[in-house]
């Protein structure tokens, strides 16, 4: 599966891919020991707003709830925002139309211009990692729209991402919600990537993209031809035509299923070393750097009162496992991680 396939994951962080080789299909764990008076938690999310993981994710609402302070790997607000323009938006001399060949600017600006619509035309100044995010998103609500079309009255409910769907509720409770990063240290290593090769990765993943487009339109000719077809009663011929996977939603399954083992296994392969290095890495250093300066607060006497936790950390599930992970980081500094396992899987949505 080529690299563009993930660059969805990198719009926030690298939100779809997450690694373990610790405890086998776990998201959630509790922070305790190491002289800390009231418990933390820290919880990898996927960056989507698919139902299904809406509804997953209600199994955390008791520990998140119940802590004094909210933190996501960025405060999601419209400040956030704001900020992101600048290191969204290209170089004037690195626009899409300059980094491809005027041939391949002129092949992709028509899926450009179906997927995205209006927008389309501003595309040019933004940088293609970026582009790729809104063309993944586009893809999983045409996804989630076309499960629903056979449900008698179904409606399709739109969530944002879990990270900011997370942090609306914790703001609708009054608690207190932070960023483990800055706006420039997580966009500086979303765009470490260069350029040119972003742009590479969204060239070939568009031209994927028609390639498979055409490859369906044929296989459905073919299923018209075999439905009209005389098949002889002793053909035990099967004909099988099976659909390109979708890599969102194979993430939001390897999600749901837990199957963090399966999914570092997958991705080990996908990142070159400093790309790795810089997208998870040095910010797993960073988040958890953040995480113990709120851990080792000295707590007010409502607070110590209140026994409530100290922090919950809503984090991009690919930052917890692997040996620089953040879970492994915070045993080498003295805590102890546990993991939380969830009641409620009968529960959640196929």
């Amino acid at each position: 599966m080529p690299n563009s396939s993930y660059l969805i994951g990198l719009l926030f962080s690298i939100l779809f891919f997450f690694t373990s080789t610790f405890v086998k299909a776990q998201l959630l764990w509790e922070i305790s020991g190491n002289n800390l008076k009231q418990k933390s938690y820290l919880f990898g999310t996927v960056h989507v707003g698919d139902e299904r993981v809406i509804d997953y994710a209600s199994n955390v609402y008791p520990y998140m709830d119940n802590s004094l302070t909210v933190a996501g790997e960025l405060d999601l607000n419209f400040m956030t925002s704001i900020l992101a323009i600048g290191y969204i938006m290209s170089p004037s001399d690195s626009t899409l139309s300059k980094l491809l060949t005027k041939e391949e600017y002129q092949e992709i600006k028509p899926y450009l211009a179906e997927n995205i619509g209006q927008l389309a035309p501003f595309l040019d100044m933004v940088r293609p990692i970026f582009i790729m995010a809104m063309l993944q998103e586009k893809e999983q609500e045409k996804l989630a729209q076309s499960a629903n079309t056979t449900k008698e009255n179904a409606t399709i409910e739109k969530f944002p991402a879990l990270d900011m769907y997370l942090q609306n509720r914790a703001r609708k409770n009054e608690q207190k919600v932070i960023g483990l990063e800055t706006v420039k240290e997580q966009m500086t290593a979303l765009n470490s990537t260069p350029i040119n090769k972003q742009a590479r990765e969204l060239y070939n993943y568009i031209v994927e993209k028609n390639k498979a487009k055409q490859n369906l339109d044929v296989q459905d000719s073919l299923n018209i031809e075999i439905d009209v077809a005389v098949i002889e009663e002793n053909d035990t011929t099967l004909v099988e035509l099976k659909n390109s996977p979708n890599p969102m939603e194979t993430l939001i399954s390897l999600y749901l299923s837990e199957n963090i083992e399966l999914l570092h296994n997958q991705i080990s392969g996908e990142f070159e070393k400093e790309s790795y290095q810089s997208l998870i890495i040095r910010r797993n250093i960073v988040m958890v750097k953040r995480m113990e300066e709120q851990m080792k607060k000295e707590l007010t006497k409502e607070d110590k009162k209140s026994k409530k936790n100290i922090i919950f950390a809503a984090v991009g599930a690919g930052h917890l496992g692997g040996e620089e992970g953040m879970v492994n980081l915070l045993k080498e500094a003295g805590y102890t991680l546990t993991p939380i396992f969830f009641n409620k899987k009968e529960k959640i949505k196929k």
